[in-house]
């Protein structure tokens, strides 16, 4: 069979998981058909055919009729994985899929139930990558849409917030030994999206090192303050938003009484150019999340080993 011709059921079937009888059974009850033929006048389903497939197949998994499921994917054109743009490149649609018709519906059980399941299986850096990443980009792209609205964006948002946080408290018996002062976590000033911050944070509590975050929005003084009186070894700030004040980095080794190694990260830092290390003070930024837990675990663990020796 030529790929130009599409799949066939039986191929589809293996694909999916789903048996062959039940894709017939979609097709016949609720007009699932493929939307081609072979030469020989055969079924054939295309990748978006299968996308939507897909989608039903998930959902109906998760307990939703075949009915509902159906009048879900079709209710939005979105759903299928082929309208996904972006996020297609970087996971299989179908989980984002899924998870965004749970919030176009305030299915929240659904979504906590999916979102959890992928940071325990993938853990939180590939969960991070692979799911949460593209899902919030879907949803910071339809929260214009009426059927899904502001609503369902911080619906969203709030699940994976939630689950991250749980993220890091399951992994608390990980980072014993490791005192979290000696990570500091921030967002820059007037900065609001902080949930790279608490992604962060549980990566870093699953890879056994503890941190302490302050979260989003954190005042210059509150940050210079936490810095002094922490005197952390490491300290990370965050920052989504366009050309973030420079002289936030400049107060910090201003400031700070003892070495530390600044981490930057997020596209509002693209343009600053960090200051020059200075006092034991050194910057450096730190592309996405895997880099900036290993640059901070290696940091750490450096430092503690540099503490053993002079013990010794």
């Amino acid at each position: 069979m030529a790929p130009s011709e599409g799949m066939s059921v039986r191929d589809v079937a293996v694909r999916l998981g789903v048996p062959a009888a039940t894709l017939r059974t979609w097709e016949r009850r609720y007009g699932l058909a493929p939307s081609g033929r072979s030469a020989g006048g055969h079924r054939r389903y295309s990748e978006e055919d299968v996308g939507r497939l897909a989608v039903v197949a998930r959902l109906v998994a998760d307990g939703m009729s075949p009915q509902l499921a159906v009048a879900a994917v079709r209710a939005d054109p979105h759903v299928s994985p082929m309208g996904l743009g972006r996020a297609q490149e970087q996971i299989s649609g179908e989980l984002v899929s899924v998870l965004l018709a749970a919030a176009a519906r305030g299915d929240t059980a659904a979504i906590r139930r999916h979102v959890s399941r992928a940071v325990t299986q993938r853990g939180v850096a590939r969960a991070w990558d692979e799911v949460l990443v593209p899902l919030l980009q879907a949803v910071g792209e339809r929260w214009r849409d009426p059927a899904f609205g502001i609503a369902g964006e911080h619906l969203t948002t709030e699940i994976v917030m939630t689950t991250l946080h749980g993220a890091t408290a399951r992994a608390e018996q990980r980072t014993r030994g490791s005192a979290d002062g000696e990570v500091l976590l921030a967002c820059a000033e007037e900065e609001q999206h902080s949930l790279p911050v608490a992604a962060l944070e549980a990566a870093l509590a699953e890879a056994g090192t503890a941190s302490r975050s302050l979260g989003g929005r954190v005042p210059l003084p509150a940050m210079v303050d936490e810095l002094v009186r922490s005197r952390p070894k490491v300290a990370f700030v965050w920052a989504s938003m366009r050309r973030p004040d420079p002289s936030l980095l400049l107060s910090l080794q201003e400031s700070a009484l003892s070495p530390v190694l600044v981490l930057i990260g997020g596209p509002g830092w693209a343009k600053v150019t960090p200051p020059e290390p200075r006092g034991g003070v050194v910057f450096e930024p730190v592309a996405d999340l895997p880099s900036a837990v290993e640059r901070i675990v290696v940091a750490v663990r450096s430092w503690q080993g540099a503490l053993v020796d002079d013990e010794i």
